[in-house]
């Protein structure tokens, strides 16, 4: 029963990490139970699913507006701050890897994002995942979506969690998984017991590791995207190797905001940057599309620096405009257009409820 209330509020973050549509189109070139060039395969049922979790979590956004009369961010919802940085694509990089955003050097102005993965604004020292979202500016090229916003016809989105795997393979299981969050105690209950040995250590280990520091922190991408056309990869970001970190203040401190005030303290006395890299996918048969709990095996195919992150001295945003920044990884160029089921999860979602949540506040995104 301790797992089951555990796993309750956990439910909410989970959703931001998918998201849903009712048709297959959400990923073009794929056809139900056949594979397309970069590996996916849509399974039976999937679209219907989707549509149920996107349901239920449009009805959580309203609700709570509802209850607070502001809408939060389903998920994600406690900033630790957002900075300003500046994003260098390294020169020389091999023909496989230039490709996209990396096919030539240059620097790009960028926004980062830093948060809990909580729907909720909890305690920073409570067990939960944390986010590193980057939005890297005036990158020209076919976008995969048909931009309706302006910010969006030039940004390239990255965005990241502190853990290579999800914990859930796909829009089947994650359905399962939201009735029996959404059911009540028992319902829950009976979830964790037929999961304790797959599901659930996985779930512990997604929101089990401490950090002191949100720059002090290495963020994966979880699930593939295409590395130009023909390619897959999967993506991380990871502190300098020059990075230095005054770690015992960091963890000496035990307040509620402890990550936002480390990573204020931070930058109010030097700088940090985060290395780029991508992870290709060299061994198909080990490295899947659709089941992003399965680890891609670093000694089978190394991460390789395409670019760096720099982030200077500053004042982090931790207020309205740091709230009404949109960060979607659907916000991409083709050559980079999310792959696997869980992303395609991740379209709807991503952009219905950030529509919903400034609907609802009348905010500009």
């Amino acid at each position: 029963m301790k797992l089951a209330r555990w796993c309750a509020p956990r439910l909410v973050w989970a959703w931001a990490l998918v998201g849903s549509l009712a048709a297959c189109a959400s990923s073009p070139g794929v056809v139900p139970g056949s594979a397309n060039a970069d590996g996916e395969v849509i399974p039976p049922g999937e679209a219907e699913a989707m549509a149920e979790v996107t349901r239920t979590l449009e009805a959580t956004v309203q609700r709570g507006f509802d209850q607070d009369g502001h809408a939060f961010r389903d998920a994600h919802r406690k900033a630790h701050g957002c900075v300003r940085a500046t994003w260098t694509v390294l020169p020389d990089l091999p023909p496989a890897l230039a490709q996209g955003l990396f096919a030539q050097p240059g620097q790009y102005d960028a926004v980062v994002r830093f948060s809990n993965g909580s729907g909720q604004n909890q305690d920073d020292d409570a067990r939960d995942a944390r986010g590193m979202a980057v939005k890297v500016r005036g990158v020209a090229g076919p976008k995969v979506l048909n931009p309706t916003l302006p910010e969006d016809r030039d940004t390239q989105d990255f965005v990241m969690t502190h853990h290579p795997e999800f914990f859930i393979r796909d829009a089947a299981e994650y359905l399962a998984f939201v009735r029996a969050m959404d059911g009540g105690g028992w319902h829950q209950a009976g979830w964790a017991v037929r999961h304790l040995f797959d599901t659930v250590p996985r779930i512990l280990a997604f929101t089990g590791t401490r950090i002191d520091n949100p720059l002090h922190s290495r963020y994966w991408s979880t699930t593939p995207s295409r590395l130009g056309m023909g390619q897959q990869m999967k993506f991380s970001a990871q502190p300098c190797a020059a990075s230095q970190f005054d770690t015992a203040a960091d963890s000496a401190n035990h307040t509620r905001d402890r990550l936002g005030e480390n990573l204020f303290r931070h930058l109010s006395e030097g700088p940090a940057c985060f290395d780029f890299m991508v992870q290709r996918r060299l061994v198909p048969e080990h490295m899947p599309i659709e089941d992003p709990t399965v680890p891609w095996l670093e000694s089978e195919s190394a991460f390789v620096r395409v670019a760096t992150l720099d982030i200077p001295v500053q004042v982090p945003d931790q207020g309205s405009g740091c709230e009404n920044l949109s960060f979607s990884p659907w916000h991409s160029l083709v050559a980079h257009q999310p792959l696997g089921g869980i992303s395609r999860m991740r379209k709807t979602v991503y952009e219905s409820t950030s529509a919903l949540r400034h609907r609802l506040n009348q905010t500009t995104r």
